[in-house]
């Protein structure tokens, strides 16, 4: 079979190496002789004997220079000396086999190919050149004993033929060329954008592996397909070679209050769940010194039609960052412990000051001694205030803010919210209006939901200019309670509403003002709605006033019954 292929190729010119040539040359060969010995057999003469042996040597010098080639194929100058030699051969044996042979110049188209293939326009004109002096001329003299017009015409039709014929392979063999050019040129470029796409792969691996973050990419079946080497550190972090249980199930994955994490809970199934997420913060690795503190975010890479093609999880090491902020609040829980007993010791003293000053002869010093005193009760109450808040947010972010739950109406909490704030709002020059809806009760702490509509409210007041109008509004929706403050105030950027609930923040329009503050307020109300399972938002715009909305839902997760307490 390979030799037929080899045949085959070498019939159709798409080889040039010697064996090829060999064929061509031999199949030429048979093709010219053959017909040439059925003639001069039929009609031996002198003449045709004398001319078939000289067309037989021409074909035999040829022969013998193919045969001699080397392995890689004829070389350039045998390139034109075995077609020329070909060609002569056709002519003689055109003459010698007259008038039966006429058809056998044709023969001479196949020599003549080989010319215009390997030289081109050159290879072209020599051909017609060898045909007209080897096969018409000779025709012209031998045949024609008077010229005529008609027989020039007759015997020019091979070589127009032969012109024809170059035309048409030169115009193929350019077209050849330039869609070689074209897929050549294609060729480099798509080289060149593998060998840029093989860098850009290099650099991006490289990236990822000095990363000091981990990196997990996943396919679109939770299949891990990437990671870099610190994610495969925080993997032998949560599955050393001695566990026995290498799953995802048998990682060592805590909460951060130290107990277990179930499988379903952990980061790469929630992922996998379809659910995108910032800053999940888990233990990985046995509890001792080596354990580590995390913090995931995931987010979905989609494919060109916007269909799911991949998971990317970037893990982060906040160890060291969750040591300092627990020892930070460790400090300010402390000093908050504190300062309570001179705080309450000053209050006290105060007042025992004020009672013994009620007892002395009415002079203008005891005046001043009296309104001094109320100055330091009034500060003294205020840093109390600010211990308290301290230590409420300590409490919420350890997770140990306890909550009394009751049956609570939001609608009459806020209204006497709103009627315990109307003199300092009349006194303001602010208009406080109402829109409460009746509503279902929500189990809730009351002390703190206090809490959480003095500052929503207070804060109304407090940024709110002369002659503004603030709104409290209570309605009932299909996930819970909703509680809406609405202010015309100086209102918020969208970077500030993204981080009024960070504590110790306050807004560049808050810290412009006269007002005072330490951050507290609204960090605080966050951790107190969210303690009650809720939800809190802002709605602002820069000159625009704000709005802050409280969701409350009716059922507490986790809590079935109407009372109690409930520690987060």
């Amino acid at each position: 079979m390979s030799r037929l292929k080899m045949i085959v190729a070498a019939l159709l010119y798409l080889s040039s190496d010697k064996t090829a040539v060999v064929v061509q040359h031999a199949t030429f060969v048979g093709a010219l002789v053959a017909p040439v010995v059925v003639l001069v057999a039929a009609r031996p003469s002198g003449p045709a004997l004398v001319g078939s042996a000289l067309g037989v040597l021409l074909l035999a010098v040829a022969t013998v220079l193919v045969l001699m080639s080397p392995k890689e194929g004829p070389s350039r100058l045998m390139w034109w000396v075995v077609p020329t030699l070909n060609i002569m051969a056709c002519g003689v044996f055109r003459v010698a086999t007259a008038p039966g042979g006429a058809l056998i110049s044709s023969l001479v188209l196949v020599p003549a190919l080989w010319l215009v293939l390997r030289f081109r326009g050159r290879g072209a004109g020599a051909a017609v050149l060898l045909v007209l002096l080897t096969i018409t001329a000779p025709s012209l003299v031998v045949f024609e004993t008077h010229l005529s017009l008609a027989g020039v015409a007759r015997y020019l039709i091979l070589p127009v033929t032969m012109v024809l014929l170059a035309l048409a392979v030169l115009g193929i063999l350019q077209r050849q060329d330039a869609a070689f050019a074209q897929s050549q040129e294609s060729l480099v470029r798509q080289r060149e954008a593998a060998r840029e796409l093989a860098r850009s792969d290099d650099r991006l691996r490289g990236v990822l592996e000095n990363l000091n973050v981990g990196v997990l990419v996943m396919d679109a079946q939770g299949n891990d397909v990437m990671t870099n080497h610190t994610q495969r550190e925080l993997h032998s972090l949560v599955s050393p070679p001695d566990n026995s249980d290498p799953t995802e199930s048998g990682h060592l994955v805590f909460r951060l209050d130290g107990s277990c994490m179930p499988p379903e809970e952990r980061p790469a199934a929630r992922a996998n769940a379809g659910e995108t997420f910032d800053n999940v913060m888990f233990r990985a690795g046995a509890p001792g010194p080596e354990q580590r503190v995390v913090s995931c975010t995931a987010r979905f890479i989609a494919d060109q039609e916007g269909s799911l093609d991949s998971i990317l999880l970037m893990f982060r090491d906040v160890t060291i960052d969750t040591n300092l902020l627990r020892a930070q609040q460790d400090v300010i829980a402390n000093v908050s412990h504190e300062m309570r007993t001179p705080l309450t010791s000053i209050v006290g003293f105060t007042d025992f000051a004020a009672d013994s000053l009620e007892q002395l002869e009415d002079t203008q010093a005891r005046s001043d001694v009296a309104e001094y005193l109320t100055v330091i009760r009034r500060g003294a109450e205020k840093l109390s205030a600010l211990v308290e808040d301290l230590l409420l947010q300590q409490q919420a972010a350890l997770g140990k803010l306890a909550l009394n739950l009751e049956p609570l109406d939001l609608s009459n909490l806020a209204q006497e919210c709103v009627e315990g704030f109307r003199p300092l709002a009349q006194e303001r020059g602010i208009t406080v209006d109402l829109d409460l809806n009746a509503m279902p009760n929500v189990p809730a702490d009351c002390q703190r939901m206090i809490q959480v509509l003095d500052n929503l409210v207070g804060n109304a007041l407090k940024y709110t200019q002369r002659g503004g109008r603030v709104l409290v509004a209570a309605e009932t929706t299909a996930q819970g309670a909703l509680l809406q403050v609405s202010d015309n105030g100086p209102g918020m950027t969208r970077d500030e509403t993204s981080r009024i609930f960070t504590p110790f923040y306050r807004a560049v329009s808050a810290r412009r003002s006269e007002k005072g503050g330490a951050g507290l307020g609204l960090a605080l109300t966050k951790s107190i709605v969210d303690a009650h399972g809720g939800d809190i938002r802002v709605t602002s715009a820069l000159g625009g006033g704000s709005t802050f909305s409280v969701l409350l839902p009716f059922a507490i997760p986790g809590k079935d019954h109407e009372s109690g307490e409930r520690t987060l």
